[in-house]
């Protein structure tokens, strides 16, 4: 009997390590993940505030295309044709 209460409280013993063991590796993978996040999150916004300097870039350019074809009397036309002929072929 003394040899099964032994083994009954052995094994509580190792469970109890077990789950303490858990639990600090809960924690760990807690702090990581949160690190992992962060990252992402900030290469993310690191892209979007890249894109979104080439957009102001793309959009200043344009604006100043418009600007200058406008000063060389050539209001609204940015190099392209004014019309296009379309065929319907049967």
């Amino acid at each position: 009997m003394d040899k099964k209460i032994i083994a009954k409280e052995e094994l509580l013993s190792m469970l109890t390590e077990i789950s303490d063991q858990l639990e600090e590796l809960e924690g760990i993978l807690e702090t990581s993940l949160s690190k992992a996040r962060q990252n992402v999150r900030n290469e993310y916004t690191a892209k979007i505030i890249a894109c979104e300097e080439k957009m102001t870039a793309l959009e200043n350019e344009a604006a100043n295309t418009l600007k200058e074809n406008e000063e060389h009397g050539n209001p609204g036309k940015l190099h392209r044709p004014t019309s296009m002929k379309l065929e319907l072929g049967y």
